[in-house]
């Protein structure tokens, strides 16, 4: 039975990046119910007396209570606090919220993706805790070592061959922008690149350990018979494994990709040797192959010179990146202590989006480190900072004092891996896919594995009291909870898939519309704070409202659709599709232009800036009930108005010729410059 767990952890290890980097809620979820019943295995053989704790988990005891401090961070962000703690905690959460006027608020302005982000940072603390649990002799951490590169392996073969041959675009659309260049199962090129640079790490740690093993050779014959010897090795083999990776990691023409790939394999290399007691000259020569071969032989027949191209041709005038970092500084400011909730990046940051990523979705930052620091504040990052350098300082220590290859060439792995993914992180967002997630907080694992393995294995056995036991089966519970909890989700985001392609495909019949409003009932009964859950909902009310003859059943369901919107931004103040289908049921089909209205056309305008479907609602009722406006909400529309001039000229025109306004705004807006291409001929027949 413990070799079943093992052989499960590494099951999982191949497992992780293969659906899609498991960056869809399905396939999260599935790793998520993994992870756990995995753990909830260990803890049962554990009370059962069958497991033991080990010591590497003992000295691993300051992480562990950095991650407990995190994982306890993250669900005070999802505690409804006092309005006035609000206030004083975040301001700017407490302005986000105040539209309901709540008694109780939380930290974060989005429930459900914290909520989220919590579910998955369980999972990868738990992981991280197995590892130490599970990895507690030398073959196991080899083992583990050699997953991780079959895993990189299968990969870069993969991605090589789907991208020469051309297969996996006939198969997933989505992938169709990055034709010609290698993806493995990830859909980003760029999350390949992270993955196989930490597989590339692990490889090279693997094959640094196997240095000085045989036997000097004296003669000619020994020398030739030595290298046929070493032709056939596992050496060889395991060589040729890395070649293969880089042959991927220079075909997915990740610019960040590479370079965190050649500069960690420097920068570990030279720590290495310099903290290192054991250091030979074989390391030497190995690294400086590494480089020289791969760069050099492997990147001119594999496209390196395009890569080259691409850095060359990198500048800030044709970079986004650099924009939404530097849009993403504000954002960080107002919500600077304590972050406006893990995963909650993609509803708020087009407050803060500016004119130049007009319309473009940005779900995460491309720069882990103000992605974190916008969701959870200096207090998160802070915790996440202290847990990576923690580990870093463990495994410089395994270098130094380890006198075991094995032991030395793994804390070398994760000597790189952190580095790679300390430089990577500044241009892309790899710690928000979780695989990439996972496997690093599985390398951090390993990084203490190494440092604190001792020479022969020994559990460290403890007599379990009553106090003990009560805790182990709260944990059990806790387990089946989290199972469960993932679970719900997961089949809850299944259903609302299915009644999203039955709506794609016409409006509903009768019939029709009764099984979809059940299934999408059942769907809020598992998820009950999930805002596009509650959007979807409110559309169907809405869709039975246009077909209901009767004016007071039509108005109920309208009514009914108005309340799940509600309902919705009161989960998600900042969800701008919610915001906007509140505003077209108030003034389309409710006539209602009351404070609702007023507050939904607000935020509406705030969190969709450039949102082209949003300005053309803004903008269509603004013209509809431009009359009963107040002055105040009128230069709401006007500031719409002028952006979707800047954007969608054509289509601002339109809307305000079919309602017959063009001539009220200008009148109203005669002195604004900025409306000169749509009020000019306008303003010339007043004068005249």
């Amino acid at each position: 039975m413990k070799k079943f767990n093992f052989i499960c952890l590494l099951i999982l290890i191949v497992w992780l990046p293969m659906p899609l980097g498991s960056a869809r809620v399905w396939s999260w979820t599935v790793m998520e119910i993994a992870i756990f019943t995995l753990a909830l295995l260990w803890l049962w053989q554990y009370i059962r007396g069958q497991e033991t704790l080990t010591p590497v988990f003992y000295k691993a005891t300051p992480i562990l209570i950095l991650w407990v401090i995190w994982l306890i961070y993250l669900a005070f962000q999802l505690m409804p606090l006092p309005y006035s703690w609000l206030q004083w905690l975040s301001p700017q959460a407490a302005q986000v919220h105040a539209f309901s006027t709540p008694t109780f608020s939380t930290l974060s302005v989005d429930w459900h993706s914290t909520a989220v982000g919590l579910l998955k940072s369980l999972s990868y603390v738990v992981l991280f805790t197995l590892t130490l649990l599970l990895v507690n002799t030398a073959d196991r951490l080899r083992w583990v070592a050699y997953a991780l590169v079959f895993s990189g392996l299968f990969q870069a073969v993969y991605g090589t061959l789907m991208t020469l041959s051309g297969v996996e675009y006939v198969f997933f659309q989505e992938k169709e922008f990055y034709r010609g260049l290698a993806t493995g199962t990830f859909i980003n090129r760029n999350h390949l690149a992270g993955y196989l640079v930490m597989c590339l790490s692990v490889g090279i740690g693997l094959l640094i350990s196997q240095l000085g093993q045989g036997t000097p050779a004296h003669t000619w014959r020994q020398r030739i018979v030595g290298l046929f010897t070493w032709i056939l090795s596992p050496k060889m083999r395991l060589r040729l494994y890395l070649v293969l990776m880089v042959i991927g990691l220079v075909m997915t023409h990740s610019r960040m990709g590479n370079v965190a790939f050649f500069a960690s394999m420097t920068i570990a290399g030279v720590l290495a040797l310099i903290l290192s007691k054991h250091a030979n000259r074989a390391t030497v020569i190995l690294l400086v192959s590494l480089i020289v071969i791969d760069i050099f032989i492997v990147g001119s027949w594999f496209g390196l010179d395009k890569v080259q191209q691409r850095l060359e041709q990198t500048s800030f005038s044709t970079e986004t990146r650099d924009e939404v970092d530097i849009d993403s500084l504000p954002y960080w400011q107002d919500y600077f202590l304590t972050g406006s909730g893990l995963g909650s990046f993609y509803t708020v940051f087009p407050y803060y989006q500016s004119f130049d990523l007009r319309n473009r979705l940005y779900d995460h930052a491309h720069n882990d480190y103000l992605e974190f620091a916008a969701e959870t504040g200096i207090i998160g990052i802070i915790l996440l900072g202290l847990a990576v350098l923690l580990t870093l300082v463990v495994v410089l220590i395994a270098l130094r004092r380890r006198h075991r290859a094995l032991n030395r060439g793994i804390a070398f792995a994760s000597t790189m891996a952190i580095t790679a993914l300390l430089i990577h992180s500044t241009v892309d967002f790899n710690l928000q896919i979780p695989a990439n997630a996972a496997t690093f907080m599985l390398i951090l694992a390993l990084g203490w594995v190494a440092c604190y393995l001792p020479a022969k294995s020994k559990d460290v056995s403890v007599s379990h009291s009553r106090l003990a036991k009560g805790m182990m089966w709260s944990m059990f519970a806790s387990l089946i909870y989290l199972i469960s909890w993932a679970g719900s989700w997961g089949v809850a985001d299944a259903i609302d898939k299915e009644i999203a392609d039955s709506l794609r495909k016409g409006r509903p019949t009768l019939s029709e519309w009764s099984d979809l409003q059940q299934d999408s009932a059942y769907s809020l009964q598992l998820a009950p704070n999930n805002p596009s859950f509650l959007i979807r909902m409110g559309y169907l009310y809405y869709l039975k409202g246009l077909t209901s003859v009767k004016p007071k059943e039509k108005l109920l369901f309208f009514e009914h659709g108005l309340k799940t919107y509600l309902k919705a931004v009161r989960s998600n103040p900042t969800n701008t599709l919610a915001w906007n289908n509140i505003l077209l049921m108030k003034s389309d089909k409710l006539k209602q232009y009351d404070s609702q209205f007023f507050t939904a056309l607000h935020y509406a305008s705030q969190y969709g800036t450039w949102k082209y479907r949003n300005q053309r609602s803004i903008i269509h009722v603004g013209a509809v009930a431009w009359y009963k406006l107040p002055n105040d909400v009128k230069s709401i529309i006007i500031t719409t108005i002028i952006r979707g001039m800047k954007s969608q000229a054509n289509k601002v025109r339109e809307i305000l010729d079919h309602h017959k306004r063009r001539w009220a705004i200008c009148v109203y807006a005669k002195n604004n410059a900025e409306l000169s291409k749509l009020c000019e001929p306008i303003w010339k027949r007043i004068k005249k």
